[in-house]
């Protein structure tokens, strides 16, 4: 269908239908199908499996696994879109906020976002980023976090809809990119010294492999070329993100400085990114 500015944004319900009806292999779907719908949330059929963040973190995700994610990505990008309406990403608080909010908000939040303010450059490049990525015209799941992927057992199908619309596919890259590191920065425990530097980089050495991996699969099914600078952004925003959410739980810790320094760095400078989607 042709998409116009008029175009009505579609309720999570209708595009849940129509993504239960694309197929990424014979006999599964990208979504579950709905088996009831009312003024909330659409129910969906039962899967079985585990969400794939679960799998991830419990050391039990497969390569296949993965590379199935990243086709279903690549066949949402490439179907006719449902409809009209902006993706809603996630956004993080470029802004100053409102007192109130800011009175809600952990003492560990309070500390990161006013290092995030405290960084014009950053909050130049997240604004910019934020803008580009809702700026396209590929259908986009708008959440496509590991733990938005349940793992059934023809392969894993994307669930949580409601954020859904037209974007730029590093939109969704980004997302998932962003929690496939988190999966495995957010099991750090070692004490400090030679052993939590060792831990960290097999963590990231862990994660990289699995970037890669969903990115190569991405690449052989996809047919739209993707921007390096703005995925790094995305990935970027995501780890940030993650570290504002895991802020809300606890102190200041190694994980929370980890997700936060990587997620800054992605955000300023690509490069650093480019080692990371690399080949093996």
């Amino acid at each position: 269908m042709t998409i116009t500015e008029a175009s009505a944004r579609p309720r999570e319900e209708e595009v849940v239908r129509w993504a239960a009806g694309i197929e990424v292999s014979p006999g599964v779907p990208l979504a579950p199908r709905v088996v009831g719908a009312g003024p909330g949330r659409p129910a969906l059929a039962e899967v079985t499996g585990p969400r794939l963040d679960a799998r991830l973190q419990g050391g039990a995700a497969t390569t296949a696994q993965l590379r199935h994610v990243a086709r279903a990505l690549a066949t949402l990008h490439a179907a006719d879109p449902p409809g009209g309406g902006d993706v809603v990403l996630e956004s993080l608080p470029w802004e100053p906020l409102p007192l109130r909010a800011w009175a809600g908000l952990a003492d560990t939040q309070r500390r990161l976002i006013g290092e995030l303010h405290g960084d014009e450059a950053l909050r130049g490049r997240g604004r910019a980023v934020q803008a580009a990525l809702s700026t396209g015209d590929v259908w986009c799941h708008g959440d496509a976090r590991t733990n938005n992927v349940v793992v059934a057992d023809g392969g894993p199908m994307l669930i949580d809809w409601e954020c859904a619309g037209l974007g730029r596919p590093e939109a969704d890259l980004g997302s998932l990119c962003g929690s496939l590191l988190y999966d495995q920065l957010t099991l750090l425990d070692a004490p400090k010294g030679g052993e939590a530097q060792e831990e960290l980089r097999a963590s990231l050495g862990r994660a990289t492999g699995h970037v890669r991996a969903v990115l190569a699969a991405y690449r052989d099914h996809g047919h739209r070329r993707l921007d390096p600078d703005l995925l790094s952004g995305a990935v970027g925003g995501s780890l940030l993100s993650r570290a504002l959410m895991r802020a809300s739980q606890t102190r200041f810790d190694r994980v929370v400085r980890t997700l936060a320094g990587l997620g800054r760095g992605l955000l300023l400078d690509p490069a650093r990114w480019r080692a990371i989607d690399a080949p093996a």
